[in-house]
């Protein structure tokens, strides 16, 4: 019930006439309160009838508050009250006066949840009211004059027992009898009102015994202030087995147990009750056979009672606290079960967001173990920001009444104080209470391992693709645990057999041996398989689809799992037939050398001479004994030239080593395939792939030229780097046919204002409009080339250690106008300094140009998320491997149309853009992308068509140690009138312009054309100057070197480099001297020698 109900009398009992009970209340205000007055009761002196009924109330319907409350025009005042100081209250806080509306006992669960009381005081105040439950005070003419109420302060969610309601209408009757006999007493003549009043005292007694006892299922006990039992229920009778006859009288400890009386329980229980006005517990009682049973019992002190004594309730929980220590036993057998499933708990109310999780919980979300937890700052936080919607969705999803509620969901956490990284499994069911979700709890379990070697395993298998792509030879993935065989392409290339036809076993396999080899492989792989070995290697005849059989070297290596199970091999064979064919002719034809030395000869001669491999034969001593007729085709050279070479003679000195170690291995066995470079007699060197086995202690080698096959790799090389640089001269015509289009726009513009300042008759008004344009188009020219330097990483940056949280903050008023009133945006910035070193100027542009490319991208309209956070490094980004050092990074993540997948690459590109035109130059993600790399960092992107796009902005971390000098505060001090200026300018009409830009402000100049022009004049006038401005980019030595050599030989002289681009400046800086970047106005360059005076002095 999600707010109040109306309880009749008689529900679920044997009651039948409702309204014989209960007449309805009049309707009338007026009749009411007619009716209220003439009773004659309001603001009377309190009495002992009432307050006895007040205490039954609380005691039988345990609440701190009870009150017989009538409701005034105004007001509500307390006939009688519990629990509660004041007399009377305004008549807006009162529930009373919707009690005296209904029928019947009137509940309201939660006040706080009910509309028509949530915003009363004594609901949002002091006493924090949560629960009612009211029976109005109807009297035998109709007339409903307030309520006996029983109140909490705590929801009750079933509100009233059957019995306590039954309870609260009988006591509310015996007030209105109370009322209706005390105005009875009044109209009668002193003497008989003292007789009636005693007479209906005693019916009231009586008929309160009479409630009492119908309260079958407690027992409600009275005793006087020494503890002594004067009234004993039939409740009582029931549950204890003793009568009243046999209690009243005795001592209330009777009931307790010895162990009880022994430890001073009972005496305890009268003393909280005296001090504190009630006392309750839960313990086991006698019963009169001796027997115990578990119950709950709350002693209220009966102040208002002619003679101070204790009230008591009793009601046997034997049932319910069996039940609850079976639930404690199971709770504790599924923590015990959970630790040792190392399994984290949790448990959510989703009305109140409270959130509860257990120490394992905590720890897998990063948590120290009695860190607080909330939904929002623990779970959604803790979990990593690509999974935090998934999770955030499952959660909601296991909460929709029309589904089954069940949750399960797999994401990352990043640990919230440890910053480590952790996969998780958690599943979980969610119960609910009248189509409401009130609980979802589960179990959360650390996957990370498994996770982890999944990721591997996906690697690795992802590298066996491409490793089964690029090569020729069969390669084969044996699951040991389900006896399944995977096989690539080249099994069907190489020995015909078709995927589709392979039956995926290793018994296919194994029947595929030839017989005679069959027994001993299969021993030499479970050798390796069932032991502690991991590489296998061996040789064998494999039938190919045709029946004929192929010779193969077979390898592999086993997979265990952590407890050194076998759970996978992986192979390769490789088809040596040819060579096989080649090694058992020459095995046979020696075995029947005895018998056949001249056909044998003849035979092995022929083969000698006429294969066109390198054929060889090496001494023990490692020096060539024989070589074949091809060493002459292929390498030039003749029998008698390399005969008594070593075998490592004609190696390529790099191979050396390898060739080495490859004769000694032959020496001792068989050599596997094995490649080295073998110079030609012309001085080349020729690729030659070798085979070789050890005979009689020489050994015998075949070597196959590859050289070719090599070249062929080398060529597919050098074609791949032609493609790429094709595209970079692609990428630089892009770039200047993009620069050429927007400078001749700019030039259009000034050209065309020209033209209009040279007609006659102007207006001053147009005058000023023209030049207003001509620099106008100047400064957007400026802000182009600054873009084009940024991309190309040669903008000269005056780098300085900036708090990224603190630089976006001061920039939200800019972007809020920026981007416009339909974006909202959101900012997470971190509250400890994030420290970078980085021009503030570019970084704020930056900043700005992705928020202006994520606004457009909304077309004006969305959301905008802006972060800061620490991270570990930089990931892998276009194929740049990553980079591991602490950076900051700046994400601005947006809900706009996003970003092509085939664009992805290009959008960095000068003068790309998916704009309109007259929307976007093109440049504002070029000179991001050219900002972060002339900063040490990066930027990277990642776009969903439809979803939306994040930008990151990478930046290495610095420290507050590396913070330069902050500049003087001291106000800039500008050079006197009448200075004089050196101008060191190689282009004359800058020159001029400089020197007459000086004139206007008030100095002298002289201006010449190098560096050596510019000593020579100080040599022969060292103290004519007052300061030196020098451009930086100059035939013969640079403005920085004059610089640093003036510097030396006059250090009072303030010195000002200007530049429009050079590539020392953006490599180096300006290494101390101030700088004014061209073009410049009269104003910055006054600004900038006044502040190059004021550091000087």
């Amino acid at each position: 019930m999600p707010y109040g109900r109306a309880l009749q009398i008689g529900e679920g009992s044997a009651v039948v006439d409702n309204n014989a009970l209960h007449p309805e209340p009049a309707t009338n205000q007026d009749d009411r309160l007619a009716a209220l007055r003439r009773h004659s009761i309001l603001d009377t002196a309190p009495d002992g009838r009432f307050d006895r009924i007040i205490a039954l109330v609380q005691s039988i319907c345990q609440v701190p508050i009870a009150l017989v409350s009538l409701v005034d025009v105004d007001r509500q005042w307390f006939k009688a009250k519990g629990g509660v100081t004041v007399d009377q209250t305004a008549l807006d806080t009162s529930v009373c006066a919707l009690a005296i509306q209904q029928l019947g006992v009137f509940q309201i669960e939660d006040l706080a949840a009910d509309p028509r009381t949530a915003d009363m005081s004594l609901v949002t105040g002091s006493p924090l009211i949560r629960f009612y439950a009211g029976a109005p005070l109807v009297t035998g003419d109709g007339h409903a004059l307030g309520s006996l109420c029983a109140i909490d302060t705590a929801p009750r969610p079933n509100g009233l027992t059957e019995v306590q309601a039954d309870a609260l209408t009988m006591l509310a009757e015996q007030v209105v009898e109370l009322i209706e006999a005390r105005q009875a007493i009044a109209e009668r003549d002193q003497a008989l009102a003292v007789d009636e009043a005693q007479l209906r005292r005693q019916e009231a007694d009586e008929r309160h015994q009479a409630i009492v006892d119908s309260a079958i299922d407690n027992a409600i006990i009275a005793m006087d202030v020494d503890g002594i039992v004067t009234s004993w229920s039939k409740g009582a009778e029931y549950i204890f087995g003793w009568t009243s006859e046999e209690m009243i009288g005795c001592p209330a400890d009777r009931f307790f147990t010895p162990e009880d009386r022994a430890a001073g329980i009972p005496d305890r229980e009268f003393s909280v009750a005296r001090a504190e006005g009630r006392a309750s517990d839960e313990r086991w009682h006698l019963r009169k056979d001796g027997s115990r049973f578990y119950a709950h019992g709350a002693m209220t002190l009966l102040k208002g009672a002619r003679a101070l004594g204790y009230v008591k309730a009793v009601r046997d929980i034997t049932a319910e606290h069996q039940t609850k220590t079976e639930l404690g036993i199971a709770l504790d057998r599924a923590r015990v079960m959970t630790e040792a499933a190392r399994l984290g708990t949790f448990d959510f109310d989703p009305q109140t967001g409270e959130l509860t999780w257990d120490e394992t919980t905590r720890a897998l979300f990063g948590l120290s173990p009695h860190a607080p937890v909330s939904y929002e700052e623990a779970f959604l936080k803790g979990v990593h920001p690509d999974d935090r919607a998934g999770a955030d969705a499952a959660v909601e999803a296991s909460n929709d009444p029309k589904g089954d509620g069940r949750f399960e969901a797999d994401y990352r956490t990043i640990g919230i104080e440890d910053g480590k990284l952790r996969y998780l499994a958690a599943r979980g069911q969610t119960y609910f209470q009248a189509g409401k979700p009130v609980r979802l709890a589960g179990a959360v379990q650390d996957v990370t391992q498994a996770r982890t070697a999944e990721l591997r395993l996906r690697e690795i298998e992802q590298r066996l693709r491409y490793a089964n792509r690029a090569t020729n030879d069969p390669i084969w993935d044996w699951d040991l645990v389900r006896d399944h065989v995977t096989w690539n392409e080249a099994i069907e290339q190489r020995f015909g057999h078709a995927l589709e036809n392979i039956e995926p076993t290793g018994e296919w396999w194994l029947d595929h041996i030839h017989p005679d080899d069959r027994a001993r492989i299969n021993a030499s792989i479970h050798a390796v398989i069932d032991g502690n070995h991991t590489d296998w290697t061996d040789e064998y005849r494999f039938r190919r689809a045709d029946d004929s059989y192929a010779d193969v070297r077979d390898r592999g290596y086993v997979l265990r799992d952590e407890d050194g199970n076998p759970i996978r091999m992986i192979g390769a064979m490789l088809d040596q037939s040819d060579r096989m064919t080649i090694e058992r002719k020459l095995r046979n034809e020696a075995t029947d050398l005895a018998g056949q030395v001249r056909a044998g000869a003849a035979e092995i001669e022929r083969m000698w001479t006429t294969s066109p491999d390198l054929l060889v034969i090496i001494s023990a001593d490692g020096t060539y004994r024989r070589v074949n007729p091809a060493w002459t085709s292929l390498l030039g050279y003749a029998e008698q030239e390399t005969i008594g070479l070593a075998a490592t003679d004609l190696a390529h000195p790099d191979d050396l080593g390898p060739t080495q170690a490859a004769l000694k291995v032959a020496q001792n066995g068989r050599l596997p395939l094995f490649t080295n470079r073998i110079r030609h007699q012309d001085g080349s060197y020729r690729w030659v792939s070798w085979v070789a086995a050890l005979n009689d202690g020489e050994v015998f080698a075949i070597g196959r030229d590859v050289t070719a096959a090599r070249d062929r790799e080398e060529t597919l090389r050098q074609t791949e780097d032609a493609l790429r640089q094709s595209q970079k001269v692609e990428a630089v015509g892009q770039l200047t046919g993009g620069v050429a289009h927007d400078f001749n726009n700019l030039l259009t513009v000034i050209r065309g204002s020209v033209d209009l300042l040279r007609r006659p008759n102007l207006s001053d008004e147009r005058r000023t409009r023209y030049i207003d344009a001509i620099s106008d188009t100047a400064d957007r020219a400026t802000k182009l080339t600054g873009q084009l330097l940024a991309f190309a990483r040669r903008q000269t940056l005056q780098p300085q250690v900036i708090d990224v949280g603190r630089n976006i903050d001061a920039l939200k008023e800019m972007l809020r106008t920026l981007t416009g009133s339909r974006v909202t945006a959101h900012y997470d910035l971190p509250e400890t300094p994030a420290l970078v070193l980085a021009d503030p100027s570019q970084f704020d542009t930056a900043i700005v140009n992705m928020a202006v490319n994520a606004r457009d991208a909304m077309n004006g309209e969305g959301e905008l998320v802006i972060a800061v956070r620490l991270t570990n490094g930089i990931p892998a980004i276009r194929k740049h491997a990553p980079i591991e050092r602490p950076q900051v990074a700046i994400s601005i993540a947006d809900t706009g149309s996003g970003i092509a997948a085939d664009q992805i690459e290009k959008i960095f590109e000068p003068f790309f853009t998916t704009k309109g035109v007259g929307h976007g130059t093109g440049l504002g993600l070029s000179q991001v992308f050219g900002f972060a790399k002339q900063s040490l960092g990066d930027v990277a992107v990642q776009s969903e068509e439809g979803i939306g796009t994040t930008f990151t902005l990478y930046l290495p971390v610095t420290t507050a140690e590396e913070r330069q000098v902050s500049v003087s505060q001291t106000p800039m001090q500008s050079l006197a009138e009448g200075s004089c200026i050196l101008v060191v300018e190689d282009n004359k009409e800058v020159g001029e312009f400089a020197t007459q830009a000086l004139a206007e402000l008030g100095y002298g100049s002289h201006w010449v054309a190098d560096a050596d022009a510019a000593l020579g004049e100080l040599k022969a006038s060292p103290n004519r100057y007052d300061a030196m401005f020098t451009d930086v980019v100059m035939p013969g030595r640079s403005g920085i070197e004059l610089a640093e050599e003036v510097a030396v030989l006059h250090p009072d002289l303030p010195i000002v480099l200007t530049s429009g681009y050079s590539h020392v400046l953006a490599q180096e800086g300006t290494r101390g001297f101030e700088l004014l970047r061209k073009p410049y106005s009269i104003e910055e360059l006054a600004t900038v020698l006044a502040r190059a005076t004021t550091a000087e002095n």
